[in-house]
């Protein structure tokens, strides 16, 4: 029993640590958190749902689209509000409010446009289970561990062995000097914004396959947040290990104790963090980031 819970943690972990990746990227640069990022992984979920449904795309390829869509729904966040305000010299947290009046917008927008109906991923594939004696698990389980940890590493790897990712490392170090060092901080904030916007994108692909897909979505995104904030608000190792570690912990208390109980579990975690470690399990100082 507890084997089955731990592999259903791991999945849902899975989707949490990507959306905490995608936080703790914005964050590391621009040190303010994206709220708007919940409608960008609604809106990769619906672009692979109606590429499945409507031209009878197979599964992978409808990742694919779901992963283009929601990083360029990022992309036109970062080109047509954030970047204008952050030329403004606007405040951290105006930037903050205008993400949260996105994350307001964009659902009901979707709502009035395509209704509010809850929809199933349409994919027989991800629905099919494999047994291992006693123990389910579901493909779609498996599928979100393997892409979620193969996408971390391919992350990783463009930051720590790619000229780009040492732009933006240096953005995340100081954003200003590395505008004078001759660092393009607006084409760093582009891909900053594609790549937080396709761990959105297959974060909102694995938790439709799971669950289903509809305009309200995005409020999981805060558990992202919550995962971001536990392990330390730009660390990228902090989101990832948090986030699994609060998949799992949800699925245990859901598991033995209660459902009512896992969204305060998650933000119980959250509280008693900070009040002994302010800046979250790894995070470290203001310039010390990803």
């Amino acid at each position: 029993m507890i084997l089955q819970q731990l592999i259903t943690g791991v999945s849902i972990g899975s989707v949490y640590a990507l959306l905490a990746v995608g936080y703790a990227l914005v964050f590391s640069v621009f040190n303010f958190s994206n709220f708007g990022f919940g409608p960008v992984m609604m809106l990769g979920a619906f672009g692979a749902l109606f590429a499945i449904e409507r031209t009878h795309m197979a599964l992978f390829p409808g990742i694919l689209v779901a992963l283009a869509v929601a990083a360029v729904i990022s992309l036109l966040m970062e080109v047509t509000i954030y970047r204008p305000m952050r030329q403004k010299k606007a405040l951290k947290v105006y930037l903050m409010i205008a993400a949260l009046g996105i994350n307001t917008c964009v659902p009901n927008f979707c709502i009035q446009l395509w209704g509010g109906a809850v929809r199933p991923f349409p994919s027989d594939w991800a629905k099919a289970v494999i047994r291992i004696g006693n123990i389910a698990i579901p493909r779609a389980d498996i599928l979100a561990a393997v892409l979620s940890v193969i996408m971390l590493i391919l992350l990783w790897c463009f930051l720590y062995k790619t000229k780009t990712g040492l732009g933006i490392r240096a953005s995340a170090f100081d954003s200003n000097t590395a505008g004078l060092m001759g660092i393009n901080v607006n084409r760093v904030a582009a891909v900053v914004f594609l790549l937080s916007g396709a761990t959105a994108g297959l974060a909102g692909c694995f938790y439709g396959m799971k669950y289903s897909v509809y305009p309200n979505m995005g409020v999981v995104a805060t558990k992202g947040f919550v995962s971001a904030t536990v392990g330390g608000l730009g660390s990228l190792p902090g989101a990832v290990i948090s986030g699994l570690l609060l998949g799992f912990l949800e699925t245990i208390i859901s598991a033995y104790v209660s459902t009512t109980y896992r969204d305060l579990v998650a933000y119980g975690l959250l509280v008693i963090v900070l009040i002994f470690k302010p800046n979250g399990l790894l995070g470290k100082s203001a310039h010390d980031k990803l």
